[in-house]
């Protein structure tokens, strides 16, 4: 049975000198991985060329790095304040539909109207000779109450005018967790 070691690889429990002091059979020199410490450990090298930068996740071809803007200034602790001014006119306009109002929010009002012949020379019922009786009333005056209740729209326009600034501060203080790149020696 073999043990892993700090040192190497040792094969025999009791022949201490039954030992592999190197990592290349398990990595190939050149191996890079990420370390969540401050140095490198033994037999590994740091490597300096990737500095404070974000670690992203990929399904296709790893090892190579991008963008142009460093974690730091990406994700300022201080936060992100953004301020833009919102001025002008703006025309807005729109419908209220399907309203019916009921008996109870009309106002007190009368429908004037006449009926019949109050006779007079060639007066017929049915004709236009003659003088008519006016009739009216604070109620329904002579309004059929079961004909109602259909809905109305009242479209509506105009103009909005704004004169604002807009503000919003984000802030990007996202936690993190330093890691070093160190590629076997």
């Amino acid at each position: 049975m073999a043990a892993l070691t700090g040192s190497g690889i040792r094969f025999s429990l009791t022949d201490f000198t039954d030992v592999i002091d190197s990592f290349y059979c398990i990595y190939p020199a050149g191996t890079k991985k990420i370390f969540y410490q401050a140095d490198a450990p033994t037999g590994w090298v740091k490597d300096t060329t990737q500095n404070n930068k974000m670690l992203r996740v990929v399904s296709g071809s790893g090892g190579s790095s991008g963008g142009s803007i460093s974690a730091s200034n990406a994700f300022i602790s201080t936060g992100t304040g953004v301020s833009f001014p919102l001025s002008g006119s703006y025309t807005v306009n729109g419908e209220v539909g399907n309203t019916t109002l009921s008996l109870t929010q009309l106002p007190n009002h009368t429908h004037e109207g006449t009926m019949g012949s109050n006779g007079g020379a060639d007066a017929t019922p049915f004709s236009n000779a003659g003088s008519r009786t006016v009739f009216g009333s604070v109620a329904t005056s002579g309004m059929i109450e079961s004909t109602g209740g259909g809905s109305h729209t009242h479209p509506w326009s105009g103009t909005v005018s704004l004169n604002s600034n807009i503000s919003s501060t984000t802030n990007l203080s996202v936690q993190y967790v330093d890691v070093i790149i160190c590629t076997l020696s």
